[in-house]
Parts: C-alpha cells; sequence; structure tokens
C-alpha cells in the first residue's frame, strides 16, 4: 500500500503567502534608498572638520522643542567611527543631534552614510541654507584643497555656477578680524556686502568701509560707490550717493579727496608692482610731493 502523500499545512501555506506579500514591498539590498535606524546618542560625536562651526543656545533649544512636539522629521546622516568601534561621526545633522541631547533622548534617528562625507556635509548644510557666508567660504574652501578640484569641478558637484564659487571663495581674501567677526556675528555684514568688500583692491578704502560695518553703516551702494571711486577720474568718494550731482563729489577748497589720494596710492603701488624704474624727471616730481607730504604730517 503506497505511502499517503502529505497535505501541505494551511498554516505554513498561509504564513509563505504573508512573506511573498511582505517581499514585495520591502527595500532590496541593491536599492539607491538607505535604511534609517536608531543611533544612540552617546556613541555619537561630532566632525571637527564639519562647515559649520558656530552654534547658538537659543536656536538649539528652539530646535529641541520642536522636535519634543512634531518628532525627529528629518534622520541625521552618519558614518562609522574608524577609531571606535559601535560608535558614529556627525556627516550632517549636529543641530538634530544637539536637539536630541538637550532633550534628554536616548537614541536619534539616522541614517548611516558611506560615501563622500565632505561634500554630503557642505552640500546639506547649504541646501539647509545653515551656513554663515565665511562658513560657506572655509568649507568649500578646505573640500576643494582636499579633493584637488578645480572651481569648474566644484560648481559641477555643488550645482553652482563657477561665478558663485569664484565670489564665495573670495571672501576668505578679507581680513582675519572680519571673518572671525562674521563667524561670532560681531559684524552683522550679508553675504553680497561681503563679496563687494572682497573686490576692492585698495586696502585703505576697505579698511573703512570695514570701520562703517562695525557701526552697521554700511550698505552696498556705499561699497559700489567706493569701487567707482577706484577708477581713474572718478571723484566720488566713500559715502557718496552716486545717483547724486557731480557737485556732491567735490571737496571743498583746501581739502583733499580720499579718492584722489586712493587712486594716487594704488598707482604709485602699480607702478612698483610692476618694477618700473622712474625718469629723473619723474623722480624730482616724486621727491617734490615727498617733501610736500612731510611738512604737512608733521604739523
Amino acid at each position: 500500500m503506497g505511502a499517503r502523500a502529505k497535505r501541505p499545512s494551511p498554516v505554513l501555506g498561509a504564513a509563505m503567502a504573508l512573506i511573498g506579500e511582505a517581499s514585495d514591498t520591502l527595500v532590496p539590498k541593491n536599492s539607491r534608498f538607505r535604511h534609517t535606524f536608531e543611533a544612540p546618542v552617546d556613541r555619537i560625536q561630532p566632525d571637527p572638520d564639519q562647515p559649520r562651526k558656530v552654534f547658538t543656545e537659543v536656536e538649539i533649544a528652539a530646535l529641541a522643542a520642536t522636535m519634543a512636539e512634531q518628532g525627529q522629521l528629518q534622520p541625521i546622516l552618519l558614518r562609522r567611527d574608524p577609531d571606535q568601534r559601535g560608535n558614529y561621526v556627525i556627516v550632517a545633522g549636529e543641530r538634530r543631534w544637539r536637539a536630541a541631547r538637550l532633550n534628554g533622548w536616548p537614541t536619534v534617528l539616522a541614517i548611516e552614510h558611506d560615501g563622500d562625507a565632505e561634500v554630503a556635509a557642505l552640500i546639506e548644510n547649504l541646501q539647509r541654507v545653515d551656513l554663515t557666508a565665511v562658513e560657506e567660504a572655509r568649507g568649500l574652501d578646505r573640500l576643494i584643497k582636499g579633493k584637488g578640484w578645480t572651481q569648474v569641478q566644484a560648481a559641477e558637484v555643488l550645482g553652482k555656477s563657477k561665478g558663485e564659487i569664484s565670489a564665495t571663495l573670495r571672501i576668505l581674501t578679507l581680513p582675519q578680524l572680519v571673518l572671525d567677526g562674521v563667524l561670532t556675528s560681531e559684524l552683522d555684514i550679508p553675504r553680497n556686502a561681503l563679496v563687494e568688500l572682497a573686490r576692492i583692491e585698495n586696502t585703505t578704502v576697505r579698511d573703512r568701509l570695514i570701520g562703517m560695518a562695525r557701526n552697521g553703516g554700511v550698505t552696498i551702494k556705499a561699497i559700489r560707490a567706493a569701487k567707482e571711486a577706484e577708477v581713474p577720474g572718478n571723484t566720488a568718494t566713500v559715502g557718496d550717493d552716486p545717483a547724486q550731482s557731480p557737485e556732491r563729489h567735490r571737496p571743498p577748497v583746501g581739502q583733499f579727496s580720499f579718492g584722489t589720494l586712493d587712486r594716487l596710492t594704488l598707482k604709485l603701488r602699480a607702478y612698483r608692482d610692476e618694477g618700473r624704474t622712474v625718469s629723473e624727471d619723474e623722480r624730482k616730481h616724486l621727491e617734490d610731493l615727498r617733501r610736500e607730504i612731510d611738512a604737512l604730517l608733521v604739523r
């Protein structure tokens, strides 16, 4: 008598059917999307090289209150700490991590990132408009130098124009005290004003405008008027409105025009930088000028 065929278990069949349905909705291993996970807050540390350096208590407290009420709406990006097994380093989202700590949360929602951490951190901050102009410039400069990129390559990766990249990097030519002042909010100078300031070659004019900025009086109009004053033949002075009558730009009789002196300084500096030699006639005029300046300064 032949063995009776086993009938499939209805329970097992139902379980297999459920697994099949679930597998259709799971993210496959080769998916372009990363899974989120809960990372222990105390196993996470900030990246010392991340672009953003300044975090105020007020903004972190405000974010913590929002997260306490609405939850964490966006995960942070983490990479594995190469030196400490089981620990992570923040790629992007340090504000959210700080807010979670302030709330006393044991874990924070995260995504593991195994791509280029520097590029991801800068892009994430740029997209969220979290960086000051100085932080953006420094982060961009470090990224370009570290990757050996050209400005064109950086523009392609970051989705910006070559002009935007160049203008941002030019901010770093400003004096260190100015950059630090902007970074700590001691100086409230908008990004476009910083770029315009950095484009002024005459350090005397630029320093005068920076002094105006410390008093909250610098404007794009004033900066552009100063730049026009550097052009030979233009007698506009810093602080003048170029839209007003030219008569306004003329100094009173017996007074100097800073624009004229600045242009003279620039010309003499250019001659020296070019290694030009002066003729006997020019030397005589320069010596006369030096005598007059010396006589004026000792009064």
